[in-house]
């Protein structure tokens, strides 16, 4: 519980970056960029230092549940670092060597912009959980707690295109499963392969629901176990959630927000 702040403060920041970074003006593109390598070297430095091997208990949480302990990964205490190493000098590489378009192309393409944020995300925790990265630091990572940065930063988009909130939902509604369709495709991959990250609900053979009071017993790596707790979370319960934040706090950007001089073209999202 002590770390609650401290992992919603870095998603929230790290949401904010890598939603906006198209956005920002290029002298501060640039900026972040730097930064961005910088913080890559300072991993590095980290890793080459590091000594012995990290033990992580990864945990669950299930809709309407408790949290579950998934799995405990081990591994060397030097392996995250790298990780974070290789993905702030690609980002930031990209951001310096392709800055005007690059960003050009994700803000005229802001849906597919917030969609491959998340995919990455998904991507970077996956590693995370394996490298036995520190909990916080792999759940603040997740793409639940950006939820509200998206919805801000697809209402910002729809804002400075001149639409409104019908508009807004319809991208939230395709941002959602979108996001959630990938999130349940590796759900259903680490579990059917026993990858050993949150992801992979096969340890998952008992589960208690609060809301009914029954205990449900599972196969490991069923289908039946994979129905229940990956594909009905992420495709029915995490999209419904992800509409409703994101409308709430969208909803504030679209009243309080300022309308932008430029003025996009609504069918710019994708095309």
């Amino acid at each position: 519980m002590t770390t609650l702040p401290l992992t919603v403060a870095l998603a929230i920041l790290i949401g904010l970056l890598m939603h906006w970074w198209p956005r920002l003006p290029a002298p501060w593109r640039r900026r972040i960029s730097i930064a961005t390598n910088v913080g890559g070297l300072a991993f590095l430095v980290a890793a080459v230092r590091a000594e012995g091997l990290r033990e992580t208990a990864i945990t669950s949480v299930l809709i309407l549940g408790p949290a579950y302990h998934t799995a405990t990964t081990s591994a060397s205490a030097s392996l995250y670092y790298y990780v974070l190493t290789v993905l702030c000098l690609v980002l930031g590489f990209a951001g310096l060597a392709f800055g005007e378009s690059l960003s050009g192309l994700l803000e005229r393409r802001h849906l597919m912009s917030a969609v491959l944020v998340a995919w990455l995300l998904t991507v970077v925790r996956f590693l995370l959980e394996k490298s036995a990265a520190p909990a916080w630091l792999a759940q603040a990572v997740g793409v639940t707690l950006i939820a509200p940065v998206a919805g801000a930063y697809l209402a910002a988009c729809v804002r400075d295109a001149g639409l409104g909130r019908r508009e807004l939902f319809r991208e939230l509604v395709a941002y959602a499963f979108l996001v959630r369709g990938f999130v349940a495709l590796t759900g259903v991959a680490t579990t059917r392969i026993g990858a050993g990250t949150h992801y992979d609900v096969s340890n998952l053979t008992s589960v208690s629901l609060a809301v009914t009071g029954g205990t449900y017993s599972f196969v490991p790596g069923s289908w039946e176990q994979i129905f229940w707790m990956t594909l009905l979370p992420q495709l029915v319960a995490w999209p419904a959630y992800t509409i409703l934040v994101g409308l709430a706090v969208g909803g504030l950007v679209l009243r309080f927000k300022r309308p932008s001089a430029k003025r996009r073209s609504p069918s710019a999202s994708w095309a």
